[in-house]
């Protein structure tokens, strides 16, 4: 029995050890780094008047803000203290200035000029905060409503030369898959459009309703991520899903005939989509539809495929250099499509982050540069096209539609397109920085897009399924013989 009584007052002794160890940390802690108040329990309800609603400035632009602190209503006179006014993401802006107890007039008041200067794009907040100092320790409160700060990028290259550009290589690439076509698989495939209309159901029902459904999963509350990803899934898929259909042996008449169609209906859908979308879920007046662009895009596009068919109509012998090159023609215009989107908006890839989100920035801060989270873009990236393929092919295989077919409707939409949901987005009017912060959204869904073609298609090719299935696919080594020989190759029978 003495033991045990000996072995419980030793345990009652560690324990108050432990316990006068953590307190002296804790006043260690508080000794050192101040403790931090309620706003108000210091100096009264002090306010600050930043003069304007928002500080906007370039990247390397600095501006002064004339900034006046009032009603600092000190209990003890004899107090010291301080006020001290800084940028939060310094990475993104830098501001610091100290105002001290002697700057202040007999009322309580200070007015003076703060330097603030960009430093890379991307929001932050001027915070001011009071440093009372007392006997042992300082105590701090920051101003419960901080100036917000908006860096803007600066402009390398005009965004109508890079739209121009990307809009030429594109039509190039409609013009050179022009020559290929077949009018009579194409007057099947307009007499019976079984397969155009798959095409436009998983384009304008399908893949809004998966865009907007992950986009309000990942992003709750953010209605600018949650817009980019709904324009991402609602864009028709431009040339790069036709190239992609003509390596993987697919319907390519099939695949041209329903992004033409899409491109077309793409002016009828897409005010609808946003008009109930666009202003009543995400509440935004400003959504608007570039019709000039769109309908512009679309004609360019039906001109370019008609060139291409008159020229293999008209100068066969012209059009065989382009059969021999056709492939490798393609793959250059699609990288240099990709390369240029990319390298001029590569700059918004240098803000991924892994990090847990912050609930320490309410709406709209919460697009903080280092809140744009890698995990979150990249789940969406990877769902889109993914089960968009699934819902498609298995749309198609319900309506009896052929294997080659059901492919090529598939990749028709699972291959984003990444030109159109920019021009969409830049037509909604939405501020910078935060336009620039969610490009990232469309780049890396259209890129995730197409490397998962690329697995696919390896895996198609290494296991011997990427293989012509009926003679609706295509062939490139067919078509080259025919030219070779003059022959005009069969003709297409209406199912």
């Amino acid at each position: 029995m003495p033991n045990c009584l000996q072995l419980g007052k030793q345990r009652s002794m560690v324990n108050i050890s432990i316990f006068r160890v953590q307190q002296l940390l804790l006043l260690l802690i508080l000794g050192f780094e101040g403790i931090r108040g309620e706003y108000g329990d210091l100096v009264g309800n002090w306010l600050v008047d930043y003069g304007q609603a928002e500080c906007k400035l370039q990247e390397k632009d600095t501006q002064q803000l004339e900034l006046r602190i009032y009603n600092v209503q000190l209990v003890d006179p004899s107090q010291d203290y301080n006020f001290l006014i800084y940028s939060k993401e310094e990475a993104r802006a830098f501001a610091s200035l100290t105002v001290a107890k002697n700057e202040f007039d007999a009322e309580g008041s200070w007015r003076g000029l703060v330097e603030v200067t960009g430093l890379r794009f991307g929001y932050s907040i001027l915070n001011v905060d009071l440093n009372v100092q007392g006997a042992t320790e300082t105590e701090t409160e920051t101003y419960p409503q901080p100036l917000r700060i908006a860096v803007v990028r600066s402009r390398v290259v005009d965004e109508r030369v890079t739209t121009y550009v990307s809009a030429a290589l594109a039509l190039l690439m409609f013009l050179n898959l022009g020559t290929v076509l077949d009018l009579h698989r194409i007057a099947g495939i307009v007499c019976r459009p079984v397969g155009p209309v798959v095409g436009v159901v998983s384009r304008f029902v399908i893949m809004p309703a998966l865009g907007f459904g992950l986009g309000s999963a990942l992003w709750s509350g953010e209605w600018t991520l949650q817009l980019a990803l709904f324009y991402t899934a609602l864009a028709p898929s431009g040339g790069l899903a036709n190239v992609c259909t003509v390596f993987c042996k697919g319907n390519l008449n099939l695949s041209v005939a329903t992004t033409t169609i899409n491109s077309l209906l793409a002016l009828a859908f897409l005010p609808i989509w946003i008009l109930v979308l666009g202003r009543l879920l995400y509440e935004d007046d400003d959504l608007a539809v570039p019709f000039g662009q769109l309908s512009g895009g679309a004609a360019a596009l039906v001109a370019c495929v008609a060139v291409g068919v008159i020229l293999r109509l008209c100068l066969p012998k012209t059009t065989r250099f382009i059969f021999r090159f056709l492939k490798p023609l393609s793959v250059v215009l699609s990288l240099c499509l990709v390369g240029l989107t990319v390298g001029l908006n590569w700059f918004v890839f240098e803000e991924f982050t892994w990090q847990v989100s912050s609930n320490s920035f309410p709406w709209p801060y919460s697009l903080l540069i280092g809140q744009l989270h890698t995990s979150q873009v990249l789940v969406a990236a990877v769902s889109l096209p993914v089960i968009g393929y699934l819902s498609t092919y298995l749309l198609s295989k319900l309506l009896c539609r052929s294997a080659t077919d059901a492919l090529t409707l598939s990749i028709e939409t699972s291959v984003l397109n990444m030109t159109m949901p920019i021009v969409l987005l830049q037509s909604s009017q939405l501020e910078q920085p935060q336009l620039d912060l969610i490009l990232v959204v469309p780049i890396a869904s259209s890129l995730l897009s197409l490397l998962l073609f690329v697995v696919f298609y390896v895996v198609r090719r290494c296991l011997g399924w990427n293989v012509r299935q009926d003679e609706d696919a295509f062939d490139h080594k067919q078509l080259m013989a025919e030219q070779e020989h003059g022959q005009e190759g069969p003709v297409y029978q209406r199912p």
